[in-house]
């Protein structure tokens, strides 16, 4: 008896799970549900329904918010190939949108993650330079400004000091004339590189003979050069 009453139940729980409809959120819904799970910290879970929310809601008033926080998504879990495309995406596809200046500084801090060791080819850190250098001249009153200055003044660094070893290569190869155009394009724009830079150019213009050139390069080094710049000068009077 027991176990033909258990089948009556089990009859009536099926009849019941058939005649329920499935609860339809609204897209707002949609979006805030995904956006609690990216304020959580679970981006994982968050990029999961933020494509459900790009599946069921694609015009909604809320595409361009979701489209930046699923970008952010991936950029908070370090896939930073995936972010680039996905702040890019925002950028071309929602040009007006409150978002768009954060996806811009976004997608440059994308670009300076694949920047390479000084001693390979700095294309992509060129790039990265250049993205910075938009942000700065595009939102020049942005809340991210300094941000982004001190990201543009870590690359330009980076392209400094690569250009202090292309000058120093040129120098061991005896091609002095090279490797000047790189060492004064140091000078002018590094802080960190320019001492080293103007002690090279000493010890060039000193090997051309150029003494009084060599003395001016060698007066102009400062910090942890400044001994052996100081010691050259006393050579050369």
């Amino acid at each position: 008896m027991k176990r033909v009453i258990l089948g009556f139940l089990l009859i009536a729980l099926i009849s019941c799970t058939h005649n329920t409809k499935p609860t339809l959120l609204s897209a707002e819904e949609e979006y805030q549900r995904a956006y609690n799970y990216f304020k959580k910290g679970d981006y994982k879970k968050s990029i999961d329904l933020f494509k459900f929310f790009f599946n069921r809601h694609p015009g909604s008033q809320w595409v361009d918010d979701a489209q930046f926080y699923y970008s952010e998504s991936y950029y908070q879990i370090h896939d930073y190939t995936t972010a680039l495309q996905e702040f890019q995406f925002l950028i071309n596809n929602f040009p007006s949108s409150k978002w768009s200046e954060k996806a811009l500084l976004r997608k440059t801090q994308c670009l300076e993650e694949f920047s390479p060791r000084v001693q390979r080819d700095q294309e992509l850190t060129k790039q990265c330079l250049e993205a910075y250098e938009e942000f700065i001249a595009r939102y020049p009153y942005s809340k991210w400004i300094e941000e982004a200055k001190k990201g543009r003044d870590r690359i330009q660094e980076k392209l400094n000091q690569k250009h202090l070893e292309i000058g120093e290569i040129y120098m061991k190869m005896g091609k002095n004339e090279a490797a000047k155009i790189y060492l004064k394009e140091v000078v002018k724009k590094s802080e960190k590189w320019k001492n080293r830079a103007y002690l090279l150019l000493g010890d060039i213009s000193l090997s051309e003979g150029k003494d009084s050139l060599a003395a001016f390069y060698y007066g102009e080094v400062n910090g942890e050069f400044e001994k052996e710049a100081a010691k050259k000068l006393e050579e050369i009077q």
